[in-house]
Order: structure tokens, then C-alpha cells, then sequence
């Protein structure tokens, strides 16, 4: 008797560290998706950055935040929450960045088992 095997859906959800630098922005964080589009689970952190700005004052001074979003528990695919959290320091806001990072990366490795096993043995 062949074994037939069966072959994983590629739509799994991805994790994706993220950097961007000018002059007067820098951006550092992550995002969660599916390559195909659909929407990530209802209630899941979508994006997570750390964002620091330059006001522009007669002093340099920079706005330092965390910016991230959260899928809707109740809605489609285009709702979905965004809050901010102002930091102290640059190094502050990089270092909850990979907090939660740390603890995305189970989560969004234990969704994608989840969808395979339900495809493998369903």
C-alpha cells in the first residue's frame, strides 16, 4: 500500500522584522501576515514598531513612540485597532519592540502548526 501524502497550503502566517532610516525618521519593529492577503486571527498584533521622528521646533528634538495594531476580534480583514505608547529613550522603545517580538514568534509558529495539523488530518 502507497502512502498518499498530503502537501501544506503556503498561506501560513509570516513574522518579519522591519527597519527603515532617514534623516528625520527611523523606524524599527515587525509585522505579522499571509503571503496570499487573508487576514491574520481576530485579535493577533498586526504590526509592532518602535518610531522615533524629529519634531520640527527651533530645538532637535524627536518624538519617540511604539505604534502597533491589533486585528479586530469582531470584524473583517480591514478592521482592525492601532495604538501608541510614548517612550523615554530610543533604546527603551527598540528594547519592548523585541519583547514582544519574543513573544509573537511562538504564538505565530503555534497558528501555523495549528493550520497544518488541521489540514494534515482533517
Amino acid at each position: 500500500m502507497q502512502e498518499t501524502k498530503k502537501h501544506v497550503k503556503t498561506d501560513s502566517l509570516k513574522l518579519e522584522r522591519t527597519s527603515s532610516r532617514s534623516e528625520h525618521h527611523d523606524s524599527y519593529g515587525f509585522n505579522i501576515y499571509r503571503k496570499n492577503g487573508y487576514s491574520i486571527p481576530k485579535g493577533m498584533i498586526s504590526s509592532f514598531h518602535a518610531i522615533k521622528s524629529q519634531i520640527t521646533t527651533p530645538y532637535e528634538k524627536w518624538d519617540i513612540r511604539i505604534e502597533f495594531s491589533v486585528q479586530s476580534p469582531t470584524g473583517d480583514a480591514s478592521d482592525f485597532f492601532h495604538y501608541t505608547i510614548p517612550c523615554s529613550e530610543w533604546s527603551q522603545a527598540k528594547a519592548i519592540v523585541d519583547q514582544w517580538f519574543s513573544m509573537c514568534e511562538p504564538m505565530v509558529g503555534a497558528v501555523r502548526q495549528k493550520e497544518i495539523d488541521e489540514y494534515l488530518y482533517s
